[in-house]
């Protein structure tokens, strides 16, 4: 399965430099420069999943729960710059973490399909099976994903997801 599609990108990108200036002014506004960079990916990557034709809010999932970085800080300053923004309602997903037991991990079940775009802050365990499968179907079917920092490291051995992210694993 091919996650790059150019193709879905044609039509929202007549409105993409108008959606971004406004983002950017908001985070300019209050002083949040360093933040523009992270809105205008989250942006173009839900482009395929939205229409431009309403001022709709994308809704977003951010998942994190584990990471080599300090996820608890980095989660709320993502969420703040995307609400902030104005142009995204923001929820979170925190995993299990990488010592809970096996019953924790059966009731983590993220509803990718609820999102325009997903988030990720994660850099941990592999996800349970379903999951990893419900996330490559997301993709698949034209759901936006944008991975920050670390989460470029996750799941060296899940093909999906390095062909998704376009890097891959670190050779992990």
């Amino acid at each position: 399965m091919s996650f790059l599609n150019p193709s879905v990108l044609v039509e929202p990108l007549a409105n993409l430099k108008n959606r971004l200036a406004a983002c950017r002014a908001v985070v300019q506004d209050r002083g949040m420069k360093r933040h523009t960079f992270l809105l205008s990916l989250i942006a173009a990557a839900a482009l395929p999943a939205v229409s431009f034709a309403d001022d709709a809010k994308l809704s977003a999932l951010i998942i994190d729960g584990q990471n080599n970085h300090n996820w608890k800080s980095t989660t709320p300053v993502l969420k703040d710059a995307l609400e902030k923004c104005g142009r995204f309602t923001v929820e979170v997903s925190t995993s299990p973490d990488n010592k809970a037991p096996a019953d924790e991990w059966a009731k983590w079940r993220p509803d990718f399909a609820k999102y325009d775009v997903v988030v990720s802050n994660y850099n941990g365990q592999d996800w349970p099976e379903d999951v990893k499968a419900a996330f490559v179907k997301y993709v698949g079917e034209g759901g936006a994903f944008v991975c920050v920092h670390a989460a470029n490291n996750s799941f060296p051995k899940w093909l999906e997801y390095n062909q998704m992210i376009g890097i891959g694993g670190w050779g992990k």
